[in-house]
């Protein structure tokens, strides 16, 4: 009986810091490259990791105006959805493979993002592709 208790113990002790070891989160950031994700896990203190964000070139985004305005509105009713209800654009940033990462302002140390590509960005009422919300420590 005794010896049961011990290895269930010793089970849930050695699995109690399996997520924020360094090869759990190698093994995870690796996934997330593989995937295109401008996110990565670093560990938080001795057991947690937090998700951040890549710092990625920044600037306008190629969509036209109306079509910017359209990612926005569907961005507002995603947040409205999450109980959010202000989405305001703090800035863009640009991925290799021609998406863009939409960062809203946040208050506090956590940030928000949505991942978007345009089917074409120079016309308007074009196809968005949006992932997201992406919840993230600044």
């Amino acid at each position: 009986m005794k010896s049961s208790h011990a290895f269930i113990l010793a089970t849930f002790l050695g699995l109690a810091g399996c997520p924020s070891t360094p090869s759990a989160i190698t093994t995870a950031n690796q996934q997330l490259e593989l995937k295109g994700s401008p996110f990565r896990y670093k560990a938080q203190g001795d057991s947690g990791m937090v998700q951040t964000l890549l710092p990625l070139p920044a600037g306008p985004t190629r969509a036209v105006a109306p079509l910017a305005q359209q990612a926005l509105d569907s961005i507002t009713k995603e947040e409205m959805r999450q109980g959010r209800a202000h989405a305001a654009l703090a800035e863009v940033r640009y991925l290799q493979d021609g998406r863009e990462v939409w960062v809203l302002e946040t208050l506090g140390g956590g940030g928000i993002a949505y991942v978007l590509s345009f089917a074409a960005p120079s016309q308007a009422g074009s196809n968005i592709r949006m992932t997201g919300p992406h919840i993230y420590a600044k």
